[in-house]
């Protein structure tokens, strides 16, 4: 007898053996694996989307463009100098009669002029056209400033989107697993009941099926994951097979006020900054179009430099150089009405620019609105929603117990896991769902993007 528990004692001992070696291999492959993984943060995500993500790229590339077009060379304030000049040789049969009767002819008379010439053009008053021009040059570069922030918080915000979809989806996963071994653990209990005959094989196979169906979802998920990963990956300009870690939770901290939130977004929204910011332009252009019904001064200077040497003809050099200045005025007096009209089209423009502002203000009044509720519903559902979850899982424990002890069947125990796995969801899509709306609010009132 003694040497039956010796025996049994010592497989029980080798069998903790094998459970320490099984867990230390466990561990150090879960340690290998993640070498590979660098920890992601959402600062980092958007740090890293708005150096080079392409699309905020090529915002700035725009950008550029119109600081190097606003300058004082293309409004027309600048004067304008060129250097012109120019050589001409010939070679000439010259057959010559004068009226005092003299006759001159001589073949192969050579020829050659030579003109140089430094022009200075300078408008000095054109109807006040070039300070709107570089007024719009400058409105222009400053509207692509608010296209470039556009630009970004529409980025930041896909990042947040699928840095947070990453997070949802890792929480799913991981109450996914948990699941499983649940599952697992009742698959037991009912192959334990089926051999001592406390329950049919009906339980055994039903338990087999739920098994598969939690494996299935995990592989839904794990497909999930990868594509979440891969759009991030996307949006960060990183290779698509760069894998990280992201954080494993989403804070929320904000406190929304509405009253708030529509005074930010009427001075700070970027549609709205955008289209205040075209009605400037557009006024420019109005102002453009009335310089041309008044009149124009310029003023003109020269240095002209010319020598010319023939060897037909009464003279045989000539050369002069000077400076010569003059002053050049104009005043357009009536072209068909073109101008009036083209001033009345602007003005029309204008006001639709302000018809437009004015739709955006209460679009974007709209939005704010709706995201402020959906926030606030979304706060209630959480609230609920994570109560759901707990009285779940405790449901669920209850329930497990009762099945081990014979006190309640199968279908019970799968509707109460259904029930934990349908409260899983719920509050994470729940909290999902509020971190969006919150980011959407941010966008709304331009905080999203300092």
């Amino acid at each position: 007898m003694n040497d039956f528990f010796h025996k049994l004692y010592t497989c029980y001992k080798t069998m903790v053996f094998f459970k320490q070696i099984l867990i230390i291999f466990i561990f150090s492959c879960l340690t290998y694996f993640s070498k590979g993984q660098s920890a992601l943060s959402l600062q980092d995500a958007i740090k890293t989307g708005l150096e080079k993500n392409y699309a905020v790229l090529i915002e700035k590339n725009k950008q550029e463009i119109t600081k190097i077009q606003n300058n004082s060379g293309n409004s027309g304030i600048s004067p304008t100098i060129s250097l012109n000049s120019n050589i001409n040789l010939a070679n000439l049969n010259s057959y010559q009669e004068f009226s005092t009767g003299a006759i001159q002819e001589r073949n192969g008379a050579q020829s050659n002029i030579t003109n140089a010439s430094l022009n200075l053009g300078w408008m000095v008053f054109d109807g006040f056209k070039m300070f709107a021009v570089k007024k719009r040059l400058s409105l222009t570069e400053q509207m692509s400033a608010l296209q470039l922030k556009q630009q970004m918080e529409n980025t930041v915000y896909d990042i947040i989107y699928a840095y947070y979809s990453i997070v949802k989806i890792n929480q799913l996963l991981q109450a996914a697993k948990q699941n499983l071994k649940i599952y697992e653990e009742r698959k037991k209990i009912s192959n334990l009941k089926f051999e001592i005959g406390s329950d049919s094989k009906v339980d055994v196979l039903l338990s087999q099926s739920n098994c598969n169906k939690a494996k299935s979802n995990i592989i839904q998920l794990e497909i999930q994951l990868l594509n979440a990963k891969t759009k991030l990956n996307d949006l960060l300009s990183n290779p698509t097979d760069n894998d990280f870690i992201t954080s494993d939770t989403i804070i929320i901290n904000y406190i929304p006020q509405l009253d708030n939130l529509k005074k930010e977004a009427s001075s700070s929204n970027t549609s709205i900054l955008m289209s205040l910011q075209q009605e400037q332009i557009i006024m420019q252009s109005v102002k453009e179009s009335k310089s041309m019904s008044l009149p124009f001064i310029q003023l003109n200077a020269a240095y002209n430099f010319t020598r010319s040497q023939s060897q037909a003809g009464f003279v045989f050099l000539n050369r002069q150089a000077g400076i010569n200045t003059g002053i050049s005025a104009g005043w357009l007096l009536f072209n068909g009405t073109k101008n009036m009209s083209l001033v009345k089209e602007k003005h029309i423009l204008f006001l639709n620019q302000k018809y437009m502002t004015n739709q955006i203000q209460q679009s974007v009044d709209a939005q704010v609105y709706n995201q402020y509720k959906t926030y606030m519903f979304h706060q209630q559902s959480l609230k609920l929603e994570q109560e759901n979850l707990i009285d779940s899982k405790e449901l669920l424990n209850v329930s497990i117990e009762r099945y081990k002890v014979g006190k309640t069947n199968l279908l019970e125990t799968i509707e109460t896991q259904k029930n934990l796995e349908d409260a899983q969801t719920r509050f994470y899509e729940a909290l999902f769902a509020m971190k969006m709306a919150e980011t959407s609010l941010l966008r709304a009132n331009g905080s999203l993007v300092q």
